[in-house]
Order: structure tokens, then sequence, then C-alpha cells
């Protein structure tokens, strides 16, 4: 499955606490940083820990370009689907996020 990957701004990483991104208005709290193929969330999730996809810094360049802070994925960062479900990542596995009915 093909997942986009949003990372949180860290303006909206400081104040994430009790708060969730609107799953319509992701560019408003979080930077799209790439799209990954992926078997499932758990996957995706693995692939974007710091010491897979950037072991040696190769990510910092992509992560400055994009005014992020962050290179592991982390709680609060956003995967969307091909289905276009939109899933937050929690400290217990992942939320999904309603989106409204178009």
């Amino acid at each position: 499955m093909r997942y986009q990957v949003w990372y949180m701004k860290p303006s909206f990483l400081r104040g994430v606490v009790g708060s969730a991104p609107d799953p319509d208005n992701l560019p408003a709290t979080h930077v799209h940083l790439k799209d990954i193929e992926a078997g499932d969330r758990e996957d995706a999730l693995h692939q974007m820990r710091a010491d897979v996809w950037s072991p040696k810094g190769e990510a910092l360049d992509l992560l400055g370009s994009k005014g992020l802070e962050h290179t592991t994925m982390t709680i609060g960062d956003v995967l969307v689907d091909d289905s276009d479900a939109v899933y937050l990542v929690t400290a217990i596995g992942f939320t999904r996020l309603p989106k409204k009915e178009t």
C-alpha cells in the first residue's frame, strides 16, 4: 500500500498536547514529507525511523528544505493511505481521524 507521510510542523509540535490535526486541512499543521510503499501502517512507521531511512543523516537536507526538525516519525505525525483515510500516530498505535462528508 502507498502512504503519504505527513510530519508535524515545529509550531504544531509544541502545542500538540490535547489537540488533533484537522484531517481535512493537514497543511495547516503538518508538512507532506514524502510517499512510501509499506505493507501496513506499522511497517510505514518502522520505515520512517531515523535509523532506517536516514542512518547517516541522508534525510537532513530534505527535512531542512521542508522546515522540519525531527527525523523519526513520532506521536502527532500522520499517515494517509490509498483510500484517503487519515491516521494519527499515537502512543499506542494509530487513531483514524474522521473526515467531513463531501
